[in-house]
């Protein structure tokens, strides 16, 4: 199982309802990589505890940090990554819930 992402517009009604598979957390978070830097994006990297809720500012600052960070990804996870970015970006977005196991 992996981590439940949960879409929500302004009226916070569910827009759409993905999962992040455990290998791609594994990819992003990777213990060589620098992501302990980027300060929203950290708060995803316990596969078992997240529990998370970004929005205005906060989903901003997530976006960003994912932007950020793509060019740390692996060439075979790009696709993922860029549609993962895609996705919390469209203007209908107001707020995500990410939870792991």
């Amino acid at each position: 199982m992996g981590f439940d992402v949960v879409l929500y517009n302004q009226e916070d009604e569910e827009l759409e309802f993905f999962e992040l598979s455990e290998d791609f957390h594994s990819i992003i978070f990777n213990p060589s990589m620098l992501w302990k830097s980027y300060l929203e994006l950290r708060k995803l990297s316990d596969y078992y505890l997240t529990d998370e809720i970004f929005s205005g500012e906060k989903l901003a600052r997530l976006i960003s940090d994912l932007e950020r960070y793509q060019l740390s990804i692996p060439s075979a996870w790009k696709g993922a990554y860029t549609q993962l970015i895609r996705k919390l970006s469209k203007s209908t977005v107001a707020k995500v819930h990410i939870a792991g196991d």
